[in-house]
């Protein structure tokens, strides 16, 4: 279950596999946490990869001069460390971007270069050759930068696809106006659809009043964030809407917070004040909410339920208000006592009980239709062999080769480059994380332990077979919030709460109760994903259904599939300890 990441598994050959499969859910995420590890060259490089690639997606929310020098130095040490390492063109071109954005521009050239000279089919040259381009424009070297560009469109490997596409817009530009900028299409609008049904990303900052402004402090209201700027015409020919169902639903727990990207804050306070907006706002001037939620246009709006998920996006007009009404009164209906009787009939039943009853009812069907609860608490270990390939954002495919895992409802250990010599291993034994690399037992740096044993804790509860056998005990939190299509399959929509209170979206299939798909947020050392789990390709394996393959998406795409699976293995308990 853990080489996975909870998205990919091959395909299960026979015995045993059968609750695997099922409950990879917790594997694929793990999965495509160590398949980032596959094929390094130790378990050190490894963990420096990972902390700069933390680092890079930091910068991404938030560009703090800090955070730049940190990515360069740490970018450095580790080309100098691991030059062998498989993924060091990636490192090149993260510490020449780093350096860029520091001003540091020729120095940021040298390192491009060196990519593109000493690499030249490595995966990043592509990038490389653009904001070479692109650093040499800001130079005002525009001949240099023609000479990038034009490189980049005749690669033979690259010349197709959307860098040297952007390439050739910036060739079409007047030299004397790049100024080292990616061309934008004006009014490009952002896909802020896709979070419909995920955990709303919470955030810590200080508002225009100067009190501490959170989505947290706000649970159990339904909330409007507001994406918006003085400059912008759309937003404010919309505010009149915005005002007017603030006015009628403030008082029944609903809040607004408007994310301002205005240039200035002096505009923003004089129109808030002329106006009479008497909501949250915030002066989102670093870009740090609205790179959370990768606005890239505005007006955008998320509508948030009192559960902290998003159920709407980009609401306009009279379809804001009416979408407000219908969750505020879900929200105040779930926040009825259950003391309170809400039907007038002494024998009808409460919204409470309709709901529990419903709840109950999927989970029962889901039970059965995976296998039944005696044969799924049955299962006390699992032994599963897979292969994972992770879809790169260049286009190609890379295969993260076989990996092995043993697993029990509390601990995990995976090996994966398992056809190396060299393999390596990842160890959760129920209270630490270990990697293991050619003999040596190292523990996960102190600063990231919380949230591994967090994560591994998760991702346990969501392996399917222990997910069901633990909603069968009625003592989780669980919400039934609706109907969804996933990949044009209706489904119910469960929301349960994980171990680390995180909440966890499962949907499954109307039709035959398998579940078909997770969403959730996690986080390992640092670095925050909102995942999408596929499961599909169910089968029989002694009994229980399987889902036989597992595609996972949070920003990367891994598929994974499922080679053998033995139920209830013995396991040697010296696998499961490290120290030993």
């Amino acid at each position: 279950m853990f080489p996975q990441n909870e998205t990919d598994l091959r395909k299960s050959r026979t015995r045993g596999f059968s609750v695997h499969s099922i409950y990879a859910l917790t594997i694929l995420v793990l999965i495509g946490f160590c398949a980032n590890f596959a094929g390094a060259a130790s378990v050190k490089a490894v963990y420096k990869y990972q902390e700069i690639k933390a680092i890079s997606k930091s910068l991404k929310k938030e560009k703090e001069q800090g955070d730049l020098e940190k990515l360069v130095e740490k970018s450095r040490d580790f080309v100098a460390a691991h030059p062998e390492y498989k993924r060091v063109d990636e490192v090149y071109y993260l510490l020449g971007n780093a350096l860029v954005e520091l001003a540091r521009v020729e120095e940021g050239i040298k390192v491009f270069e060196k990519v593109i000279n000493e690499q030249p089919e490595a995966r990043y040259v592509e990038r490389c050759l653009l904001d070479l381009g692109l650093a040499y424009d800001r130079l005002g070297n525009h001949d240099a930068a023609d000479t990038a560009y034009q490189k980049l469109i005749d690669h033979p490997k690259y010349g197709s696809r959307s860098q040297a596409k952007l390439a050739k817009k910036i060739l079409e530009q007047d030299k004397a106006g790049r100024q080292g900028e990616l061309p934008k299409p004006p009014g490009a609008a952002s896909n802020v659809s896709n979070w419909v049904g995920k955990p709303a990303l919470d955030f810590q900052v200080t508002d225009l009043k100067g009190e501490e402004l959170s989505l947290e402090k706000h649970r159990g209201q339904v909330v409007l964030l507001d994406f918006w700027a003085t400059w912008c015409g759309p937003c404010i020919a919309e505010m009149p809407k915005v005002k007017k169902t603030y006015e009628k639903y403030k008082d029944q727990k609903f809040q607004i917070i408007g994310i301002s990207l205005d240039r200035s804050i002096e505009p923003l306070e004089t129109y808030i004040e002329k106006e009479g907006l008497g909501w949250l706002h915030y002066w989102d001037k670093s870009g740090k909410v609205s790179g959370q939620y990768k606005v890239r246009a505005i007006p955008s709006t998320f509508l948030i339920d009192g559960e902290g998920i998003i159920r709407k996006t980009n609401l306009r007009g009279h379809a804001l208000e009416h979408a407000v009404a219908d969750l505020v009164k879900e929200n105040l209906a779930k926040s009825v006592s259950p003391a309170t009787p809400v039907k007038t009939s002494p024998d009808a039943a409460t919204d409470d009980q309709t709901e529990n009853l419903k709840v109950k009812e999927i989970i029962d069907a889901t039970i059965a239709a995976h296998g039944g609860l005696e044969k799924l608490k049955a299962v006390k270990s699992i032994v599963m062999e897979s292969n994972s390939f992770e879809h790169l954002p260049d286009g190609t495919m890379q295969d993260e080769g076989p990996a092995k895992t043993y697993f029990d409802p509390n601990r995990i250990r995976s090996d994966w480059g398992i056809q190396s010599q060299k393999n390596s291993r990842l160890i959760f034994d129920g209270e630490s994380v270990f990697t293991v690399a050619d003999g040596a037992v190292k523990p996960v740096p102190p600063e990231d332990v919380a949230s591994y044993v967090s994560f591994f804790k998760d991702s346990l509860f969501r392996e399917p077979v222990w997910l069901l056998t633990t909603l069968s005990k009625d003592d989780t939190p669980v919400q039934y919030i609706g109907t969804e299509e996933v990949k044009g399959v209706p489904t119910f929509v469960l929301l349960v709460t994980q171990p680390s209170g995180k909440m966890l979206k499962v949907f499954i299939s109307k039709k035959n109760h398998h579940i078909v798909q997770f969403n959730y947020d996690t986080e390992i050392g640092g670095m925050v994903e909102n995942v999408v789990a596929l499961l599909e390709d169910y089968r029989d394996v002694d009994g229980i259904q399987i889902p036989h393959y597992r595609a996972t998406k949070n920003g990367e795409y891994r598929r994974v599939f499922i080679t053998d699976v033995t139920l209830n293995a013995e396991i040697d308990e010296a696998l499961l300890h490290p120290e030993k």
